[in-house]
């Protein structure tokens, strides 16, 4: 008996262990209005039953404004700098898709004041080589290598900013059209990740001046988001973020 209790905790204090290793320690995130970022946002209404093959069995796609449909959001931002920690990294260009999702009913103690709730990043596209790819990584979050390029150009009476995502699969190209007065924001969010094993959330405050009236045409060649999802060329929502800042905070429980 005294051998077989033995080897129960030595199973036990290794697979503790395994734990251990999987789950890395809290890290920040942080940007500052001296080094303020930008972002363009487009989103579709992809059905739930699509959606919740994104998100994973442990969230449920939330409802969107459309009888059996979400929302699916592409987001693309821009910052001539960035802190992990207290280590300053460079420049940087990212894509994340993101879908609001239920609350889950157990928060682990985590409050966020954005309205629309709860949301999952289902992929994080960018350099993976990059700090801020690895940080996703480090957390449990789907990364995909790619190359991701925003552009801002200034129209007569609007602002014209593009995205170019580029990976080994296929090519995505956003060309937008954002008018409007610019509205300030401030809430915090909560936004999970897809690891099936442990409960990986960035969550913090966010600020920045948003247009929301918005038109863009879409256009993809070869695996993207859009070929695979079946996505209109015209996306029902487009927003654009100026003097965009956050503060994030990464951190991984078991659920």
């Amino acid at each position: 008996m005294a051998k077989i209790s033995g080897v129960m905790l030595a199973i036990v204090l290794f697979i503790m262990g395994m734990h251990t290793v999987i789950a890395a320690p809290s890290e920040s995130w942080t940007t500052t209005s001296k080094a303020a970022c930008k972002g363009l946002t487009v989103g579709w209404t992809p059905t739930l039953a699509s959606l919740q093959q994104l998100v994973g069995p442990r969230w449920h796609p939330a409802q969107g404004p459309v009888p059996g449909h979400g929302i699916l959001l592409l987001f693309a931002t821009s910052c001539p700098q960035s802190h992990i920690g207290k280590t300053a990294m460079g420049a940087f260009t990212i894509g994340v898709v993101i879908v609001p999702v239920e609350n889950p009913a157990d928060s682990h103690g985590i409050h966020q004041t954005n309205k629309q709730g709860w949301a999952v990043v289902t992929d994080v596209l960018g350099p993976e080589a990059s700090p801020v790819a690895q940080l996703f990584k480090r957390h449990g979050f789907a990364v995909t290598d790619a190359k991701v390029k925003l552009t801002m150009h200034r129209g007569a009476k609007d602002n014209e900013p593009s995205i170019s995502l580029v990976t080994p699969e296929g090519h995505m190209e956003v060309h937008a059209q954002v008018s409007g007065p610019a509205k300030r924001f401030d809430y915090i969010s909560a936004l999970a990740g897809t690891d099936a094993s442990v409960f990986s959330v960035m969550t913090g405050p966010e600020s920045a001046s948003r247009q929301d009236q918005g038109m863009a045409i879409v256009t993809a060649e070869g695996d993207t988001w859009v070929s695979r999802l079946g996505l209109d060329a015209k996306p029902t929502k487009v927003t654009l973020d100026q003097g965009f800042i956050w503060s994030f905070r990464f951190s991984e429980q078991p659920y």
